[in-house]
């Protein structure tokens, strides 16, 4: 697809935005927690669109759309299922983190157990941020761009890389966020504008849908890649893990004005989960309708907005070209923003240099920022390697979430357990992340998503063991840290600000909720 001078104008206007956007913010940061955590100043609307934003990149555009191109309504699930996930986040583990003024997963983890279960989860999370999700993302965006627009591969990565780590670097997460708002925009924007082309070109709803498996969102629990139990029970984890404990997504919320802002900043997102999957998902089915035979899935996505976009002017497919960078950069620049933060405070702060002032901080995360960047680049040749990028972020993802959440889970509901056993399940992330390898390399054969579930009780039951090897915490860390029902509702100094009805959370959390229970109820 083919730009004139309209669309790199947009293009150009995109890029300039992004970049003042960086400068401004750099401008005003005078602290560590301004660069770390946008200075907990973090409004509900700026939260909810960088959690999108996020969540969305290359994976989705190219590896998802691929995946629906081959089965159907069912890949709708990895954005409607998720809001089960986000409300147990508002619920359970929002009142943690913002009353206690967290500022990384890991450091949650030492108030409730201790040293090496923080220092374990930050090694963990930053080797798969810079070799799963940051590699990953730059090597799909890459590649996107050269299906659509024919740009050298490797160029487009480095020019991706360059652009979002001039911002990253200058404004840390404030810089991320607010640049977040601008590029969840252009993606829901354009995204939308892909699928009500493809929506009349198909010949409307039902035509794309289709038919049979591919009309629904549960397929039989016989289905070789997307069997009910599998959805239902191993993206459990898999959407736990993501919302409720993931620095990249979490820092958001942490950085909110106060426990209002967070909870409803996340409900937002739910909100606009609804129509990101219309942009995301849906592409794939309309792209089995247009081009029934691409001997590879992955294709489905370029070929449908090269099909759809590029005979438009305007400016449009600019439009498309910015939307699908703003995928590709608000990734990319969470990612580098929270292996920053984590290196910054869990290791840097914590272990070397505890008086480090603000201004070693934050040389120390911009230094860091742009090193695992390098890292990730260096990495991307081997995401290559794999059969398809969806394949490559599942099965990495899929099996190393479970010690995790089981983790999280007991370190709010179970006074019982302990730093031992929450180090030592922590470390079965190693071996079940290489489980996909052994298995092939074993030839068996059995669905992912049921694996995920089924090694969900041997954990648990891990977990449970280790526990005995160890004593308990004191009662009073126990008191402070686990969970009680008066932590569902607002603290009392939040409680007495006057608000209209309307921004009722509750309100909000049931419209959002039911529109999820309509969607299920018709398409299920």
């Amino acid at each position: 697809m083919e730009l004139n001078g309209l669309d790199y104008a947009v293009f150009a206007a995109y890029c300039v935005a992004v970049l003042a956007v960086g400068w401004w913010v750099a401008r005003r940061e005078k602290t560590s927690q301004d660069y770390f955590l946008a200075g907990r100043r973090l409004p509900w609307y700026a939260i909810g669109f960088s959690l999108i934003a996020t969540s969305i990149s290359t994976e989705q555009f190219i590896g998802e759309v691929g995946f629906a191109y081959r089965h159907g309504l069912a890949v709708a699930n990895w954005e409607w299922g998720v809001f089960p996930a986000m409300t147990v986040m508002i619920l359970f583990f929002v009142p943690f983190y913002v009353r206690r003024q967290i500022s990384t997963m890991p450091e949650w983890l030492e108030h409730r157990f201790g040293p090496s279960t923080r220092m374990t989860l930050a090694v963990i999370m930053v080797m798969s941020y810079v070799f799963i999700n940051l590699a990953g993302v730059l090597y799909a965006g890459g590649l996107a761009l050269h299906a659509i627009f024919g740009v050298n591969i490797w160029w487009a990565i480095i020019a991706l890389s360059a652009v979002t780590a001039v911002y990253t670097v200058m404004g840390g997460l404030p810089a991320v966020v607010w640049n977040d708002v601008i590029q969840a925009t252009l993606l829901l924007v354009s995204g939308l504008l892909v699928f009500f082309l493809g929506l009349h070109e198909v010949g409307g709803w039902e035509a794309m849908r289709g038919v049979g498996d591919r009309a629904h969102l549960m397929l039989p629990a016989s289905h070789p890649e997307l069997p009910w139990t599998g959805i239902l029970v191993g993206m459990v984890s898999t959407n736990l893990w993501y919302y409720a404990t993931n620095q990249y997504i979490n820092q958001r919320v942490l950085g909110a004005r106060n426990e209002w802002h967070a909870r409803a900043g996340v409900i937002f997102a739910g909100f606009l989960g609804i129509f990101l999957t219309l942009a995301v998902c849906f592409p794939g089915l309309i792209a089995y309708k247009l081009f029934p035979n691409l001997p590879n899935p992955d294709e489905a996505y370029p070929k449908v907005v090269s099909h759809l976009v590029g005979p438009l002017g305007y400016g449009l497919r600019g439009l498309v070209f910015a939307g699908l960078l703003g995928a590709i950069m608000s990734t990319i620049d969470a990612l580098m923003n929270s292996c920053s933060t984590i290196l910054s405070i869990d290791f840097y702060q914590r272990l070397w240099k505890p008086s480090a002032s603000d201004r070693d901080m934050i040389r120390f995360g911009r230094i860091t920022t742009l090193a695992v960047l390098i890292v990730g680049i260096l990495w991307t040749p081997v995401v290559g390697q794999w059969k398809t990028l969806f394949g490559y972020f599942q099965e990495c993802w899929f099996f190393m979430a479970v010690p995790i959440v089981v983790v999280f889970v007991s370190a709010l509901l179970w006074p019982r357990s302990n730093n031992f056993s929450a180090t030592a399940t922590l470390l079965l992330c190693i071996p079940m992340t290489l489980l996909p390898a052994v298995l092939q390399a074993l030839h068996v054969k059995i669905n992912s998503f049921n694996l995920a579930g089924i090694l969900l009780a041997p954990v648990i039951a891990f977990h449970i063991a280790m526990t005995y090897f160890a004593p308990g915490p004191p009662a009073s860390v126990a008191e402070k840290w686990i969970w009680k029902p008066h932590l569902f509702f607002l603290p009392p100094e939040e409680r007495l600000i006057p608000r209209p009805w309307y921004t009722s959370l509750i309100l909000w959390w049931s419209l959002v909720a039911a529109a999820y229970i309509t969607l299920y109820t018709i398409f299920w």
